[in-house]
């Protein structure tokens, strides 16, 4: 054999090299998606235990005018070999005047064991010594805690593309909370520059470091902040514009006699003082269905703001919107 045939030949080996492992990267492709959606994998629990890591996800100052860390907790399933896992950022509740990320550890630790990573943040809230409540400091409140959430929304997609601690999937990201955790959510899903056309939103966006805002430093503000779809527990929306055709899924739940955050269109009240109107869950889902978003809402009859979620009258309710929240997630994942 001469030597241009060697070397011929051995070219040619490297090339049905090469495309094996094309075609093997192809097969594990397959093999995860049909793991994913060809099985129980975020539908029913397939993990234990789960880990948990408390991560700075950026800085700001607060409402008292100090420097506050931002924190988050991330829940990962303990022996879980995926490589990409889908992620599911949550804000608590609270009127954005109290509250914390350990609120929501038992929903991060249900749906970690389902085979998500769960991310409960903390957000900037008012204090106690700014009461009362006005119009101006709930939208100024809203958009801080809407802008923190995109902050930590990007830091997990820095990390996927950087350290990849938590094999993230960043094309698969869900925010969603319980009542100011819920409104926080939807704002930071929903509005962005082509909705900032009002003065008074125009102001407290100008204040907080525009529609992404300032709570990460040059490389965090470097990622997007988009999700794939939204869980609305008890929350609303500042105007009903903001929600476009092409924007995330939804999914909700609201009682219809809650006298906090209203189920259609009325005033938030704190302590029974009126606050601002917001458009609730109802109204919500009404405006996804007229633009043809994917919604699914369920009300509660009867139910107020925090029984919904505690109440043993209303168990049966809460668990059937769990499931309907596992299959509406797994949905937009597989499709």
């Amino acid at each position: 054999m001469t030597f241009k045939n060697i070397i011929i030949l051995f070219i040619g080996t490297l090339f049905v090299a090469s495309c094996a492992k094309d075609d093997m990267e192809d097969i594990k492709i397959v093999d995860q998606k049909t793991i994913i959606c060809e099985s129980d994998r975020y539908i029913k629990p397939i993990f234990d235990e789960v880990e948990i890591n408390t991560v700075k996800y950026g800085s700001n100052i607060n409402t008292s005018g100090a420097q506050q860390d931002l924190l988050m907790d991330v829940y990962q399933p303990k022996g879980d070999t995926l490589s990409k896992r889908p992620v599911l950022v949550l804000a608590f509740g609270g009127s954005f005047i109290g509250g914390d990320r350990k609120q929501l550890s038992e929903i991060a630790i249900e749906m970690t064991k389902l085979g998500y990573v769960s991310v409960c943040i903390d957000y900037r809230l008012l204090s106690f010594s700014q009461l009362p409540f006005d119009s101006v400091k709930a939208l100024d409140i809203a958009i801080k805690a809407s802008t923190d959430m995109k902050a930590a929304i990007r830091h997990l997609r820095k990390d996927a593309n950087t350290e990849n601690k938590f094999r993230i999937d960043s094309d698969f990201i869900l925010a969603g909370g319980v009542s100011a955790g819920a409104i926080t959510a939807i704002q930071a899903a929903y509005f962005d520059a082509s909705d900032n056309t009002e003065s008074q939103v125009q102001a407290a966006i100008a204040k907080n470091g525009g529609v992404e805002g300032n709570s990460g430093d040059a490389e965090n503000l470097s990622y997007s902040s988009k999700v794939q779809g939204v869980i609305n527990m008890s929350g609303a929306i500042y105007r009903l514009s903001y929600i476009d055709s092409a924007e995330p899924p939804i999914i909700s739940i609201h009682g219809d006699a809650d006298a906090i955050v209203p189920y259609a269109y009325d005033v938030v009240r704190v302590f029974g003082i009126p606050i601002i109107p917001l458009h609730g869950s109802s109204e919500i889902d009404k405006r996804a269905k007229e633009i043809g978003l994917k919604s699914s809402f369920k009300t509660v009859i009867g139910g107020g703001h925090e029984d919904i979620y505690t109440d043993l009258s209303f168990a049966t309710e809460f668990e059937a919107f769990r499931k309907a929240v596992y299959q509406f997630n797994k949905e937009i994942l597989c499709q």
